[in-house]
């Protein structure tokens, strides 16, 4: 059970560090004439849908902009955690 949840928590640190220091060398790259495909980023999702039902107004709207240093950085975290062995 505690293996368990060392391993979740694990995980989400590794894939947190991965998308901050992404977001950081992604941006620090981007004024690098060699280096500046890493800043390359797509957005994608849908844009705010609102149901309002008198009684509730809920809003639904999902937007993902990532770059392909996050995006090597989160594939480099989830090789390096499935290598991780947690001691009992």
């Amino acid at each position: 059970m505690k293996n368990n949840f060392l391993k979740t928590v694990l995980l989400i640190i590794l894939l947190l560090l991965a998308v901050v220091l992404g977001q950081i060398i992604g941006d620090a790259c981007s004024s690098n004439k060699y280096l500046s495909w890493l800043s390359a980023s797509p957005n994608f999702g849908f844009s705010p849908v609102e149901l309002n039902l008198s009684v509730i107004k809920l809003t639904f709207g999902v937007w993902v902009k990532i770059n392909i240093a996050q995006a090597i950085l989160i594939l480099t975290a989830i090789i390096s955690y499935t290598k991780i062995k947690v001691k009992e």
